[in-house]
């Protein structure tokens, strides 16, 4: 199946991994789908701070072959 991508939506970051590695994005709205998000798919720029856990953050939904997942995961501001 091939790479789908979708427009840029809202969600939080419920959970990031201590490390950073790993978090978890909810799409505003979906309770219980929460996203897999790994640390190469969070933006991050001059002007805003990497998000944390609890930020509202825009992220692409993608979907392949594993499922949907979050990517250019960025913090709302």
């Amino acid at each position: 199946m091939p790479e789908t991508t979708y427009t840029t939506v809202p969600g939080t970051l419920l959970w990031r991994a201590p490390d950073g590695e790993f978090g978890l994005v909810r799409p505003e709205g979906r309770e219980g789908f929460d996203l897999l998000v790994h640390r190469s798919d969070m933006v991050t720029d001059t002007h805003a701070a990497v998000a944390a856990e609890g930020d509202g953050v825009l992220y692409e939904l993608r979907t392949d072959a594993r499922g949907p997942w979050a990517r250019n995961v960025r913090r709302r501001v």
